[in-house]
């Protein structure tokens, strides 16, 4: 019987100040969320990059797929404020280390 592992979102935009990239695993239930600033002088952060990131927090790409998801953020109640670019990973923690098999169940 495989067990359930959780299934977790990381994110990475820029920080309000637009100095950093903010990569982070978002929490259920948590008011703060782990983690690591990235330089943005160097433009979007590599793939490279982004695993190690996710890495020092203690998490890893869902079945090793490393491709993020980037969408589109806006405030509707201001309009002609600039749009966010979000990127989205599915991610798992690195301490389960399961066999790709096991990452088939998620919760």
């Amino acid at each position: 019987m495989m067990r359930e592992i959780p299934l977790l979102t990381a994110q990475m935009g820029r920080t309000g100040d637009g100095s950093h990239w903010a990569v982070y695993v978002v929490l259920p239930g948590e008011s703060r969320w782990p983690e690591v600033l990235l330089p943005a002088d160097r433009g979007i952060p590599s793939i490279s990059d982004r695993a190690t990131a996710l890495k020092r927090l203690g998490y890893v790409p869902f079945r090793t797929y490393p491709y993020w998801h980037w969408v589109e953020t806006e405030n509707l109640r201001d309009t002609v404020s600039p749009v966010r670019l979000i990127a989205t990973l599915a991610v798992v923690s690195a301490k389960s280390e399961h066999p790709a098999e096991d990452l088939s169940r998620h919760s």
